[in-house]
């Protein structure tokens, strides 16, 4: 038997684990300092990185066409595409900027056409003496005239009113005939009768409903807006008015409501009642009214309070108007602040670019916290970064040999007292 090499068991890890625990070690504290030297100033002064980058708003302006002009709507979109690309100003949102450029709706003009239509089947109807038909004509066409703005519904619906009156003689129901014709009046007061196209009793009929004067009773009206009574805007809704007796017309408007009307009967022993739902309107159509009221506006202080209405539903403080005076297009700016309205000028050679430039640029507004300085306290040597690495890494070092000293040591082998007994193995290359 020869020399016998005893490896002592351990639970503990080998000598190369070790060895390279303590390299992790120091380069994890290596890594450590690095990051802390490497940490902003920003931070040392209780600031955050992302609050040192300022970040630019830009304002957005409404270009408003007040013309209902293609020529103008063209210049418009321009400006709207500029806007886009402009690195301080922008367009506003996208239903917004549509609504005060698009061409108007033609809501009132579609009504007023059809219901021009169904005047024009009245008189034939009764030309035939076709009365009923004549009667339902007229008041189908009464019925599209009360979604359309009074004053420019008020004629027609007269003319309206007196085919319906025409009707209802032809079909032998003299009091309904009287009311219409009533109605006609109150509509119309100037309105009269040719005797050279009229037979004598119609006439005669028509006449004697002008000179009635029955009394005064009142209508309640019920919704929101502006009350309008056969043409004459007379309150705000809700509200209780006083009328004669007899059929009339009640209209409510309103700049964010549908308009809507009804006819009401007031008599001695009833009071009038119109209760007149208002009609939902979406976004887009609540902008064409503030346009269409800012395009309507006829004095300057009008002007100004249809202007910053607009502005405030929006939400712009700039706008660009464009109109068309006498076959030219011109332009200004408007801004909440002094002077407001710029004056207006021709377009002439000024490209859209150029007229954007009159909008004053100010300057960047930065959306940060405010800035909160900490004052830094000088450290002491021994709580310098450089200092406690240096104790760190000799701790664990220390550390380390004294476990590989105390654990990893090689145990004493054994003394073979066989020395008569010697293979060639155990003798080696010095045996032979």
């Amino acid at each position: 038997m020869g020399l016998e090499r005893q490896v002592s068991y351990t639970k503990g890890m080998a000598p190369g684990m070790a060895v390279r625990t303590l390299i992790l070690c120091i380069l994890v504290l290596g890594v450590s300092s690095a990051r802390a030297r490497a940490a902003p100033r920003t931070e040392k002064l209780g600031i955050r990185a992302s609050d040192s980058q300022p970040r630019l708003v830009r304002r957005p302006v409404a270009v408003i066409d007040l013309s209902n002009d293609q020529a103008v709507r063209e210049v418009a979109n321009k400006l709207l595409d500029l806007l886009g690309l402009h690195a301080e100003l922008a367009p506003p949102p996208i239903s917004d900027g549509a609504a005060l450029v698009d061409k108007l709706p033609p809501d009132d003009e579609l009504r007023l056409a059809e219901a021009q239509k169904k005047k024009v089947a009245a008189e034939q109807n009764l030309a035939q003496r076709n009365f009923r038909e004549a009667a339902i004509d007229a008041v189908e066409g009464q019925e599209l005239l009360l979604h359309v703005t009074p004053h420019a519904a008020l004629s027609l619906y007269a003319d309206l009113a007196l085919a319906l009156g025409l009707s209802r003689l032809g079909e032998k129901k003299d009091a309904e005939a009287r009311e219409a014709f009533a109605l006609t009046v109150r509509l119309d007061p100037s309105r009269t009768l040719d005797d050279l196209h009229f037979l004598p009793e119609v006439v005669e009929t028509f006449e004697a409903a002008r000179q009635v004067d029955p009394g005064t009773g009142t209508i309640a009206v019920r919704g929101a807006g502006r009350v309008w009574i056969d043409g004459d805007e007379v309150g705000q809704a809700p509200g209780s008015f006083p009328v004669s007796y007899g059929r009339h017309v009640v209209w409510l408007t309103g700049m964010l409501r549908e308009t809507g009307g009804k006819e009401v009967m007031v008599t001695a022993s009833r009071a009038g009642d119109a209760t007149i739902v208002d009609g939902p309107l979406s976004r887009p159509q609540k902008v064409v009214r503030f346009r269409v009221a800012l395009s309507q506006a006829r004095d300057a202080a009008a002007r100004a309070n249809a202007m910053n209405a607009l502005a405030t539903f929006v939400k712009v403080h700039d706008a660009v108007l464009l109109s068309v005076v006498n076959g030219k297009i011109t332009w200004q700016t408007w801004r909440d602040r002094a002077p407001g309205f710029s004056a207006p000028r021709e377009l002439g050679r000024d490209n859209p670019l150029e007229i954007l430039k009159q909008l004053a640029v100010p300057e960047p507004v930065v959306m940060s916290e405010p800035v909160q300085v900490v004052p830094v306290e000088p450290k002491q040597w021994y709580r310098q970064t450089r200092v406690e690495i240096g104790l760190a890494a000799t701790i664990v070092m220390a550390f380390v040999g004294g476990y590989l000293l105390a654990h990893y040591s090689q145990a004493p082998q054994p003394w073979n007292t066989d020395i008569k007994t010697v293979t060639s193995a155990d003798a080696g290359p010095a045996g032979r």
